[in-house]
C-alpha cells in the first residue's frame, strides 16, 4: 500500500494504537519519508499526527525530523510551538542542544520555549551545554547564553565558566557571569568583577558595582572610590550605595 493509504489507515485507527505502536509504525514506514511527513505539516493536515510520527522518528535519531520540529518551534504559531517542544523533549539532547541555545537568542516565544526544552532534558542536557561552551569556533554570542542557561538550571560547574567569561572582556559574556557569579554567591570572583567598573557598558559597570557592595566586598571599596562619579546618574547611585554598604 502506498504512503497515502499507509496514513489513512493509522489515522483511521489511531485510537486504537499504543505509542510504541505507533514508534514501531514510524520507524517501518515512514523512515526517510520525513519531507512528505514536513508536506503535511506545512498545508496545515493531521498536524497532531505528523507532530507525534516525526517525534518517534526524532526519538530514533532521525536529524532531518528533528531539523523539522526545530523549524516548528521557530517558526510555528503558538500551538504548533508548544506541540514541537513536547515532541523535542523526547529526541536526543546532543541532537537538539545547539540548535535550542542558539534559538533562545531569537524570537520571545520560541526562545521560551527552547529553553523549556532544554531545562527538561536534565543532567544529560546541561552535560551537552558544557561541551558546547568549549566547543571549537562557538560564537561568544552562544557561549554567553549557555551560560546563562546553565545558570538558570543552577548548574553547579558555572563558577569555572563565569571565571573565564570575564576574562574575555565580551560584553555578553561578562553579562551571563555577573548573573552566575550573583546566582551562585560567587565571591571569589570579586577581583574579576572589579574590572567590569570600567567597561563601556553602562549596566555592566552598574550591576559590578551593586554586586561588590551586596557582598560588603571591602578588598573592592579603593577600585569604587577610585574610579571617581560615573557620568551615569544610576551607575553612579549604585556605585555611592556599593561605598556606603562596604564601608559601614
Amino acid at each position: 500500500m502506498d504512503i497515502e493509504g499507509n496514513w489513512e489507515r493509522i489515522k483511521n485507527h489511531r485510537e486504537r494504537l499504543s505509542a510504541s505502536e505507533i514508534r514501531g509504525l514510524a520507524a517501518i514506514l515512514f523512515r526517510d519519508k520525513e519531507e512528505w511527513l514536513a508536506g503535511k505539516a506545512r498545508q496545515r493536515e493531521d498536524e497532531a499526527l505528523v507532530i507525534e510520527f516525526l517525534a518517534c522518528l526524532g526519538m530514533d535519531g532521525s536529524g532531518k525530523a528533528i531539523n523539522i520540529l526545530l523549524n516548528t518551534l521557530e517558526t510555528g504559531d503558538e500551538a504548533r510551538q508548544a506541540a514541537a517542544a513536547e515532541a523535542l523533549k523526547l529526541c536526543p539532547c546532543d541532537l537538539t542542544m545547539e540548535a535550542l541555545a542558539d534559538m533562545t537568542r531569537g524570537q520571545a516565544q520560541a526562545a521560551v520555549k527552547a529553553g523549556e526544552v532544554i531545562l527538561s532534558y536534565g543532567d544529560a542536557g546541561t552535560d551537552v551545554l558544557w561541551r558546547l561552551w568549549f566547543g571549537a569556533d562557538k560564537p561568544e554570542s552562544l557561549k554567553a547564553r549557555v551560560l546563562e542557561l546553565l545558570t538558570e538550571a543552577a548548574d553547579p560547574r558555572i563558577e569555572p565558566l563565569a571565571f573565564l567569561a570575564f576574562l574575555t572582556g565580551n560584553d555578553a559574556l561578562v553579562d551571563a557571569a555577573l548573573k552566575a557569579a550573583e546566582k551562585i554567591d560567587a565571591r571569589a570572583l570579586w577581583a574579576n568583577i572589579v574590572p567590569c567598573l570600567s567597561m563601556a557598558d553602562w549596566k555592566l559597570r552598574g550591576r559590578a558595582a551593586r554586586l561588590l557592595g551586596k557582598w560588603k566586598e571591602s578588598r573592592a571599596l579603593g577600585f569604587l572610590l577610585d574610579m571617581g562619579a560615573d557620568p551615569d546618574p544610576w551607575v553612579e547611585e549604585e556605585r555611592q550605595k556599593a561605598i556606603a554598604n562596604i564601608d559601614i
